[in-house]
């Protein structure tokens, strides 16, 4: 209970926090024609970006008497369970609505990817018809980018704060990081709306301004259960496999928002000490 309330939590207070428009930048101009770019070498302004995946999740029985509370799994996703044409960032929102040039190039010339491995939970309960719902904690979300279709560059990282099951999906929040990434693109991504020392790059902002800016990351990860399998191991776990899409934004709160968001999982918290002592 007191992981699923903590998870809730995080999830109340990212939801506090608007999410904010970006552009991409790959340092090309790929479009044939003028558009809505918002330089030669950009994309049009965005709101969010859509992404397809495979997944699997490996879930133990601790207690042998089937998935119930209690029980922890381990999920592997995106590019470390399969290749890079079912793992990939689809489009983006609004997606070449504007002109035919306003993703400059996006798919054809270049591609974004993700690989999440070992991310750790466990089980709350399971719905009434047998769907279990769970928890993530912290793990690392690695996003890529390549222009050859084999060349992977990782340009940044997203430190996950954790997730839940919403019986439909999955809903996941966390903070980008570029400590341990490559060298190039890093300003890949950059902020519609806010700058640091005069950059609106997402590794300029982290670099300069992460403390008091954090960019935050929030994700609505769907299942497409008609393609799911689920197995039994038949050594005390259980193996889930699935195809997944879904949705993410990034947002660059101010300072007063993140004491807001700070002061919601401090009551929270103090909330669930309090049921724990009642």
């Amino acid at each position: 209970m007191k992981k699923s309330l903590l998870a809730a939590s995080i999830l109340l207070a990212a939801g506090n926090v608007s999410a904010g428009s970006f552009y991409l930048d790959p340092g090309v101009d790929y479009s044939a024609t003028d558009s809505d770019q918002v330089c030669a070498t950009c994309t049009s302004m965005k709101s969010q970006f859509t992404f397809q995946y495979e997944s699997t999740t490996v879930i133990n029985d601790g207690d042998a008497n089937g998935i119930d509370t209690g029980d922890t799994l381990v999920t592997t996703a995106g590019l470390a369970v399969g290749g890079l044409a079912e793992n990939n960032v689809t489009g983006f929102t609004p997606n070449e609505v504007f002109g035919a040039n306003s993703n400059n190039g996006y798919g054809p010339n270049w591609l974004m990817s993700f690989s999440m491995t070992n991310l750790g939970g466990v089980i709350n309960g399971v719905t009434g018809g047998g769907v279990p719902l769970f928890s993530y904690g912290p793990g690392l979300l690695e996003l890529f980018v390549t222009f050859d279709g084999s060349t992977l560059i990782n340009f940044m990282d997203v430190n996950i704060i954790g997730g839940e099951a919403t019986g439909l999906g999955i809903e996941m929040v966390g903070v980008a990081d570029f400590t341990n990434v490559d060298g190039s693109y890093n300003n890949l991504i950059h902020s519609g709306e806010t700058s640091c020392a005069g950059s609106t790059g997402f590794f300029d902002i982290w670099t300069n301004c992460g403390a008091a800016m954090p960019i935050s990351f929030f994700a609505d990860f769907n299942t497409n259960v008609t393609t799911s399998d689920f197995t039994d191991n038949g050594d005390g776990t259980f193996s889930l496999t699935s195809n997944h899409d879904g949705s993410a934004t990034f947002s660059i709160p101010e300072p007063g928002t993140l004491a807001l968001v700070g002061m919601s999982l401090l009551l929270m918290g103090g909330m669930a000490r309090r049921s724990k002592k009642a």
